[in-house]
């Protein structure tokens, strides 16, 4: 395997910690492009969709988290983080697709619609406006996500619905857990992954309470975090210097 990875990449995006996830427990090396308004035309050309995360390797175009998941798969497979079998590996592709969807969609409305989070929404995703005004630009994204919620029905006054849908979420995972170490057993596989980082972003929210509830989740998010390879993710590092 070469080592021209670069990874178009959002530091406050779960998609792209999922992808950093990936790259870092399999320890490829890479170098991580911070994406920003005025680099979009360049991502465009890139991926027609202009969305993070997107992979270059060695010249190949890989876009979406999930889709970098299989490519790295693929060119560095251990550790394996997909499952062999049949039935795991479904398993493992379905709970990633309602990490991916459902919670997603849940936190992105406490990032976005709760009053409560919009300093600290604009002080993550900060990096997106590059050398433009943040009090400018940032608000102009916010806007521009509460209209696609509203085109669903939803409002800042559907707060209560998301938290009431977040927190049986919430126990249907510690369910799904059981005594496990894992969502599937005794090794984390990408639906570990794909739940855990849609979960870091909430943790930064105020809805950080909802996870708190649940010592069982909080506990199996403990056993990931304390990975140093996640560690790294986390931080927008690569697992080894390029």
């Amino acid at each position: 395997m070469g080592n021209d990875y670069r990874l178009y990449d959002l530091l406050d995006s779960p998609f792209c910690l999922k992808a950093r996830i990936c790259l870092s427990l399999k320890q490829v090396p890479y170098q991580r492009i911070g994406l920003t308004l005025g680099r979009r035309s360049e991502l465009k050309r890139l991926s027609p969709l202009a969305k993070v995360p997107v992979l270059l390797a060695n010249g190949e175009t890989v876009a979406d988290s999930s889709r970098i998941a299989l490519f790295l798969e693929q060119k560095a497979p251990k550790p394996a983080l997909i499952p062999r079998t049949v039935e795991e590996r479904a398993w493992a592709h379905l709970i990633e697709e309602w990490a991916d969807e459902s919670l997603s969609f849940v936190v992105g409305f406490f990032k976005w619609l709760n009053p409560a989070n919009r300093e600290r929404a604009y002080e993550l995703t900060a990096e997106l406006a590059g050398k433009l005004p943040r009090g400018a630009i940032l608000p102009l994204v916010r806007r521009q996500i509460v209209r696609r919620y509203a085109a669903s029905g939803f409002v800042a006054g559907s707060l209560p619905h998301f938290e009431e849908r977040m927190g049986e979420n919430l126990v249907h995972l510690r369910d799904m857990l059981g005594d496990k170490p894992f969502l599937l057993g005794k090794y984390a596989t990408l639906a570990d992954i794909a739940v855990f980082a849609q979960l870091e972003w909430m943790s930064r929210y105020q809805e950080k309470r909802l996870l708190d509830a649940v010592p069982e989740v909080r506990t199996w998010m403990e056993r990931l975090s304390g990975l140093d390879e996640i560690q790294q993710a986390i931080r927008g590092e690569s697992p080894i210097r390029v």
